[in-house]
Parts: C-alpha cells; sequence; structure tokens
C-alpha cells in the first residue's frame, strides 16, 4: 500500500538532505551571479548595465533565500 504522506521512514533525514540541496542550488546562484559580476566591464562599454546590475541583484536574492530556506530544513529536521 502506497505511503500518503510522502515521506520516508527517517523523515529527519530526508529533510536534512533537502535542505542541504537547497543550500547547494542558492550557492550555484550566488556563483552564477559571481559570474555575471565578471562580465559586468563589458556591459557597461555597451550601454547595458542596467539588465547587467538587475540580474546580480535578482541571483543573489533568489540565491541567498534559498540558502535560508535550505537552512531553516536543517534546522527543522534536527
Amino acid at each position: 500500500m502506497a505511503s500518503t504522506g510522502g515521506g520516508t521512514a527517517d523523515g529527519g533525514a530526508g529533510k536534512r538532505e533537502q535542505g542541504v540541496a537547497i543550500s547547494f542550488l542558492g550557492l550555484a546562484l550566488i556563483v552564477a551571479a559571481l559570474l555575471v559580476v565578471f562580465f559586468t566591464p563589458a556591459a557597461f562599454r555597451i550601454g547595458r548595465q542596467g539588465a547587467f546590475i538587475g540580474l546580480i541583484v535578482a541571483l543573489a536574492v533568489v540565491g541567498l533565500g534559498l540558502v535560508f530556506v535550505g537552512r531553516s530544513r536543517r534546522r527543522a529536521a534536527m
């Protein structure tokens, strides 16, 4: 019979792993934002700095949000 809870027998370990995965995705987005920073001088030369700065801010905010969500899920699992 299938369970309706969707969890594993050890729900705490699953939530910890999920929290780590979410935090890792957040860190990957922050690294992507740093890569965009690397190309920002070229954007200033062609006059598209607004789009690059917006992309940097969006990636950083979403990345930090995912890191905090991952941290809270790991803490809730403990």
